[in-house]
């Protein structure tokens, strides 16, 4: 495939460059999935969407490819699914990524968190799970069993997608993000069309890109600002959740001050081994739950139809 007739239209600077076409695009994206552009012309392709910043059409013609070719999980169709992404870890301030999942999974929800492994800067969402004994799987049917057994299940971006694996890869080397970090966060991992995936983002461009993609498509999502990138209400900063369903929006859980007194005491290292058993000591009823996550995975239940006493007033 040549490669010149995309990056001749997305390439041209800040300028001159132009968003591909739905239709153009999806044939680009076919010949990067299946690998036949080689180092120069990926290179140039996914730097030049970077400095033009992606379009709807482009990112829709992108899960479009991708998605089919996912190695994705044969859920429970009858029982409520939701995907996490977890693509960034934490840096300052502890990661409480697994605390919504397991938190989701003890209500009865099917919970798949995605996302990368390892992290040198980062602590990453698998380390603290492998910290609490929830190690990531190591193919399709031990996640299943996992979720079966009403816990949470990690599935490492490679066994997901070694190419979307691949792409993400290359931010070591190329210095900065490409379309694979938008897709992550998009892609359902799932086999249920209606699995709730929940969305982050951290620059204004990718809220109404997030917004445009799910409400357009009419697949249910939560979208939010996200705490140091990811999907996990933030304990010191109030952050508004949205509720897309149905190609419409509402508002599920508003932005609302958190006064000084009523913030948590949190994991006093940001680590895997000190985050996992702070998580745990909450798990275990040993200290309350963050108010800003318990609001979160309130919304989460009333979006999935699933009774709870204690969130019953959320977007009533």
């Amino acid at each position: 495939m040549d490669a010149q007739r995309f990056i001749k239209e997305i390439g041209r600077g800040g300028e001159g460059a132009r968003s591909l076409p739905y239709d153009m695009a999806l044939q680009m994206f076919e010949s990067l999935f299946e690998g036949r552009f080689d180092d120069i012309e990926l290179g140039a392709i996914l730097i030049a969407l970077r400095m033009k910043g992606e379009s709807l059409d482009e990112v829709r013609a992108a899960l479009d490819v991708l998605e089919p070719r996912l190695n994705r999980l044969p859920v429970d169709l009858a029982r409520p699914c939701v995907s996490i992404p977890s693509y960034n870890g934490a840096r300052h301030t502890p990661n409480l990524v697994p605390l919504l999942a397991c938190l989701l999974a003890d209500a009865g929800v099917q919970v798949v968190v995605h996302g990368v492994s390892r992290d040198a800067r980062r602590t990453t969402t698998a380390e603290i799970m492998s910290a609490m004994g929830l190690g990531a799987v190591r193919d399709v049917g031990q996640a299943v069993d996992v979720i079966d057994r009403g816990v949470p299940a990690f599935v490492p971006v490679e066994l997901l997608s070694p190419p979307l694996a691949g792409l993400l890869a290359l931010r070591a080397r190329l210095g900065v993000r490409n379309i694979g970090h938008t897709l992550a966060k998009l892609i359902n991992p799932t086999l249920a069309p209606d699995c709730l995936r929940m969305a982050s983002f951290t620059h204004p461009e990718f809220n109404r890109l997030q917004h445009d993609y799910f409400i357009g498509s009419r697949r249910p999502a939560m979208l939010m600002r996200g705490t140091e990138g990811e999907v996990v209400a933030s304990t010191r900063r109030a952050a508004q959740i949205d509720w897309v369903h149905d190609g419409e929006c509402e508002v599920a859980v508003l932005a609302q001050a958190i006064a000084s007194g009523g913030l948590p005491a949190l994991p006093d290292a940001s680590d895997a081994s000190a985050t996992a058993r702070w998580i745990q000591s909450v798990l275990a009823g040993e200290r309350p739950v963050p108010q800003a996550i318990d609001q979160q995975v309130g919304a989460v239940l009333v979006a999935l139809g699933i009774p709870s006493s204690r969130h019953e007033h959320l977007m009533a």
